[in-house]
């Protein structure tokens, strides 16, 4: 998106953190609509109506770009998965079944940041591979937390989370096409999680 103008037709100049945040926006609008693989410098350049150098002002590469854009994204996603039910303190298995419910029902712009960093990585570019198993790792790791607290977390813990996070993605499909209800696609997931870990439920 260009600078905007006021009424006399004069650019508004944006200070340096309005136009950080105007680029993760535009970034995340790519991202959201083509995904990764779409994302380039001149691309956002291009649609924020800027030049590539000021985009390199606040970014000092598409990585540093993508990582900034993906964890504001997925820090504003955390916070709608965290928030407070105001009950008691639920068990683990009251827990899982309300974070799964809240997954099932995200958003479409939501759905396409998770299949952006669980997808498959061989259609990205080569050099954003490291970026993405950087965020697969810290989003597994915080399910790990959740579904087994009492266990240090390990490779095979982190494939079985990866495993039911894929489950996730394909219950959507199947919720778009009208195959699964919601409640149908939760009770699924309950049951792929409590056949990957064996938990006091």
């Amino acid at each position: 998106m260009p600078p905007s103008r006021d009424a006399t037709g004069k650019r508004q100049y944006l200070s340096a953190q309005s136009r950080r945040e105007s680029i993760l926006r535009v970034a995340d609008e790519v991202l959201a609509k083509e995904g990764v693989a779409h994302l380039s410098i001149v691309e956002v350049a291009n649609r924020a109506g800027i030049s590539r150098q000021l985009v390199y002002q606040h970014f000092s590469d598409l990585n540093t770009l993508l990582i900034d854009v993906i964890k504001m994204r997925l820090e504003e996603l955390q916070l709608s998965l965290d928030s407070p039910d105001g009950r008691r303190r639920l068990e683990v298995r009251e827990l899982v079944e309300l974070q799964l419910r809240r997954l099932v029902n995200l958003n479409e712009r939501d759905r396409q940041l998770m299949r952006n960093v669980f997808g498959d990585i061989t259609l990205l570019p080569k050099d954003v591979w490291p970026t993405i198993a950087v965020i697969r790792q810290a989003i597994v790791m915080r399910w790990s937390n959740l579904i087994d607290p009492q266990t240090e977390p390990n490779s095979l813990g982190f494939a079985k989370v990866g495993l039911i996070l894929h489950a996730i993605m394909g219950a959507w499909d199947m919720m778009i096409d009208g195959s699964l209800s919601e409640d149908e696609a939760v009770n699924l997931l309950l049951k792929v999680t409590e056949s990957l870990f064996v938990l006091p439920w």
